[in-house]
């Protein structure tokens, strides 16, 4: 099975003074896109629009993301890591070929992500997953192969 690295915030970081960012301040399991850990209640936050896509493609465009309002450190990304973010939460997994077509999808238990990860990169068409959390649809971190 593929090894994988969750990349957060791929295509770089949000751009927190964009027109339409909002600040907000963290309620229960807030989560950060760039440190993608939960936000503790009461935390700062922005919410901006963010299109996570490298290449162009009629499956890109833009969507909501939160971060840490005041800064924080990036995700550690080390091969085979899951993010606490995924625990207790339902992901949708998408797959993407090298031209970000998306070749496959499903909806899994966030428990289930490294082992779904890892097989759905197992297939040489599959060039990148993106992460949505299931109930808002939200663009929550990326996985390559490691």
């Amino acid at each position: 099975m593929s090894s994988f690295i969750l990349q957060p915030l791929p295509a770089g970081d949000v751009d927190a003074r964009a027109a339409g960012a909002r600040r907000r301040i963290a309620d229960d399991r807030s989560p950060c896109r760039r440190c993608l850990r939960d936000a503790e209640p009461g935390d700062p936050l922005v919410l901006a629009s963010y299109d996570p896509f490298l290449v162009r493609s009629p499956y890109a465009g833009e969507g909501p993301v939160f971060v840490h309002a005041e800064g924080c450190e990036p995700f550690d990304a080390v091969p085979g890591a899951v993010s606490e973010q995924a625990a207790g939460r339902v992901l949708s997994l998408r797959a993407y070929d090298g031209e970000a077509m998306m070749t496959e999808a499903e909806v899994i238990d966030g428990e289930r992500l490294a082992e779904r990860a890892s097989a759905l990169l197992d297939d040489e068409g599959v060039a990148f997953l993106h992460a949505h959390f299931a109930g808002a649809g939200c663009f929550a971190f990326r996985v390559d192969r490691a």
